[in-house]
Order: structure tokens, then C-alpha cells, then sequence
């Protein structure tokens, strides 16, 4: 019992301390959205503009996803994360300072490559040190973080304008930022990566070890691992479902005054509703990942439910309330997936390879959002923000196919 006790309390611990610097991750992220249409009047940018401020943030992040994951694999997650934190937090308190459209595209550039250690770093770490019982709710809880730094931002970004003006805001919750990296360094040996107990293995085994089929530190059979059809349709799945959430994350906002001139705390409202609905969704997910595992019923009641709502949303006149329960709905089906996702991809990952795999994955991710800001903004200053939401429920659609065809080759 003692030792039971132990175990979820070491657990609760490890995946609280990840899962609170995942949430500025995300946080980060998102932290352009809520205030777009004010950058754009003060600052006299373009959305096209913005938009190549978003991306430059995702092609830099993309540009060393990969390398990172084998650098976490190989040396270990704990300094990478909590270096990458700092880093980030550093940078957008420098937004603070920016004056010209360049310092805007090297501050969130260097944000973007830091932002490129979570995912391998944090899937790393918790595949190591949480129980397989508890694996489902711990990635839950991961996810639930990061969601809930998008349910917080719009509201706290635009608090903190209104007390110090946006400069101020990126200055303050940039800093909050490196205070959580330092907080983490504190915890540094809590943060079990995997690392000395595969290292302390081949040790041992070293000549069993030459003979395995797979070394997850031979770089040869790392690449060969990320181009396996399970881990490349994982990599889509995240790409399409990218595609899908980035327009409506980061222009919902922006969209909204185009198309009807909607106030920036009503259409904040909605796509805060959105992303609360996420986080629930996510709660009950990680619950559902753990007891029945990933499911295609589950994936295609969660991905063609928020597809439609999407369209819905921008298509269909209505009220601000139904407008933020459409929303609220949307977030929901989406949040049900995510854990199962990640418990996928944990099954078709060998052990020791998480950090790769992971930054794989995210490279696609990153890639897509890259992409992504600069076809929405587009649209947008094309007076045509109808284009936000078909595009995104359709994406989103797409995303189905690649979740099955990995579940049945999985399964």
C-alpha cells in the first residue's frame, strides 16, 4: 500500500511539474491571438503581417523539431526543457521592446526554436518515470494544461493591456515564464527521462545490445523508425489536425470583426469557450484512454463532430450565446481525442525513442502551423474570412483517415 502510495505520488508530482511548463508552451503559442486587431491598428501591420510573424515562430520551431528529439533521446530531457523555458520566457518579455517588424520576426523566432524541446522533452520524461496504468491520464493532464493556458490567454493578455498596455503584457508574462524554468531546475531530480536507466542497461548488456533490432540511439535506425507507415501517418494525423485548429485559435478573433464586426471581448468569449470545451473533452479523454485505449469510434464521433461545428460557426448566423455553445461543443469533441492520440502514439513508439518520435510529430505540427497563419491571413485581407472555417472543419475532417489507418495498422 505504502509503496502504491509512493508511486501516485510520484507520478502526480512528475506530470504536474510537466504539464506546468507545457502550459506556458502553449500559452506562448497563442499569445498574438487575443490582441491581433490591436497590434494591427497600433503597430500599422498588415494580418498578412501578423501572419508572417506566426509563421516565422513555426518555421523556426519546425526547422529543429527533429533534431531536437534525438538530442533528447541520446543526452537526456531535463536540461534541454527547462533551458528551452527560460529561452522562451526571455524572448517574449523582449516583445515588449520591439519597435520594428524585424525585432517582432527574431524575438518569436527564437521563441519558436526554444518551443521546439517541449514535446520531445515532455513525452520523454512522462514515458519514463509515469505508470502504464496511470499513462492515459498523465498525457490528459498534459494536454489539459496546455489547453488551459488557451482558455486563460485571451482573458489575461487582454487584462494585462488594459493595466499596462501590450508591451507591458508581453514584458510580464514573459517573466513569469523564466520564473517557472527556475522553479524547475529545483526539481531536476524528480524528472526521470529514461536516459541513465537505458545507459546503466547497455552497460550491461552491451553485447546483447549489438545484436538488437532496434537501437533507439543509432542514428541509422532512428530515421529508419520516423519513416515507418505508423509513425508517418501519426506525423499527418497531427499535421491535418493543425491545419485545422490554427486558423480558429489564432484569426477566430480577427475573422469575426471581419465578417461582422463582432466586439474583441464577445469573440474572445467564444473561442475562449472553445478552448474550455477542450479542456473538458480532455479530462474525460485521458479517463477513456486509460479504461477502452484509442478507438476509431472514438475518432471519428470526436473529428467529424468538431469539423461540422466549425463550419457552423462561421456559416450560420446566431447569437453570441449559441455562437459560444457551438464553440464550447467544437472544443469538446476535439479534447476527447487528444489523449487516445498520444496513447497511440506511445504504442507504435519503441522504448527509448519517445524524444524523436515526439519531435517528429511536432515537426509536421510545426510545419502545418507554419503554413497555416499565412493562407488564413490571406483570406483576411482579402476580406474573406468565411474561408476560416471552411478550412479548418475540413482539415479537420481529413485528420480521421490518418488516426484510423494507424489504429488498424496498431491494433
Amino acid at each position: 500500500m505504502a509503496t502504491s502510495s509512493a508511486s501516485l505520488a510520484r507520478d502526480i508530482r512528475v506530470t504536474s511539474v510537466i504539464s506546468g511548463g507545457h502550459m506556458f508552451s502553449h500559452y506562448y503559442f497563442m499569445v498574438f491571438g487575443p490582441i491581433m486587431p490591436l497590434l494591427a491598428a497600433e503597430l500599422n501591420f498588415t494580418y498578412t503581417m501578423l501572419a508572417a510573424i506566426l509563421s516565422a515562430y513555426s518555421f523556426s520551431s519546425f526547422a529543429v523539431q527533429t533534431p531536437f528529439g534525438f538530442l533528447v533521446d541520446k543526452y537526456g530531457a531535463r536540461g534541454p526543457l527547462i533551458s528551452g523555458l527560460f529561452i522562451m520566457g526571455a524572448s517574449i518579455a523582449g516583445l515588449g521592446f520591439a519597435s520594428e517588424f524585424w525585432h517582432f520576426i527574431v524575438l518569436y523566432s527564437i521563441a519558436g526554436m526554444a518551443n521546439s524541446v517541449f514535446h520531445p522533452a515532455d513525452y520523454a520524461i512522462l514515458s519514463a518515470s509515469v505508470n502504464n496504468s496511470r499513462m492515459g491520464r498523465a498525457f490528459g493532464a498534459h494536454l489539459f494544461s496546455g489547453h488551459f493556458a488557451w482558455v486563460i490567454c485571451p482573458g489575461t493578455m487582454l487584462g494585462a493591456v488594459a493595466l499596462w498596455g501590450w508591451r507591458g503584457a508581453f514584458i510580464a508574462v514573459g517573466l513569469v515564464g523564466v520564473a517557472y524554468a527556475l522553479f524547475m531546475l529545483t526539481q531536476w531530480a524528480a524528472l526521470e527521462d529514461g536516459r541513465d536507466a537505458r545507459a546503466a542497461a547497455k552497460r550491461v548488456k552491451s553485447e546483447e545490445n549489438k545484436t538488437k533490432k532496434h537501437d533507439p540511439e543509432s542514428l541509422h535506425e532512428g530515421i529508419r523508425l520516423l519513416l515507418t507507415f505508423p509513425i508517418v501517418m501519426c506525423m499527418l494525423f497531427f499535421v491535418f489536425l493543425t491545419l485545422g485548429f490554427t486558423g480558429i485559435r489564432t484569426f477566430f478573433v480577427a475573422a469575426m470583426e471581419v465578417m461582422n464586426g463582432m466586439s474583441l471581448a464577445n469573440s474572445n468569449g467564444a473561442l475562449t469557450g472553445f478552448i474550455i470545451g477542450s479542456t473538458i473533452g480532455i479530462t474525460v479523454g485521458g479517463v477513456l484512454a486509460d479504461k477502452i485505449g484509442p478507438q476509431i469510434w472514438l475518432a471519428a464521433v470526436s473529428l467529424v463532430g468538431a469539423g461540422i461545428l466549425i463550419i457552423v460557426s462561421g456559416t450560420v448566423p446566431m447569437t453570441t450565446v449559441m455562437l459560444f455553445t457551438v464553440m464550447t461543443l467544437a472544443g469538446t469533441f476535439l479534447g476527447l481525442l487528444l489523449p487516445s492520440r498520444d496513447l497511440l502514439v506511445r504504442q507504435v513508439t519503441p522504448d527509448g525513442s519517445m524524444g524523436k518520435v515526439m519531435g517528429f510529430l511536432s515537426t509536421g505540427m510545426m510545419g502545418a502551423a507554419a503554413v497555416a497563419p499565412l493562407i488564413f491571413g490571406y483570406f483576411l485581407d482579402l476580406g474573406q474570412p468565411l474561408w476560416v472555417f471552411w478550412i479548418g472543419g475540413i482539415f479537420v475532417a481529413f485528420a480521421l483517415f490518418t488516426f484510423v489507418s494507424t489504429a488498424q495498422r496498431s491494433s
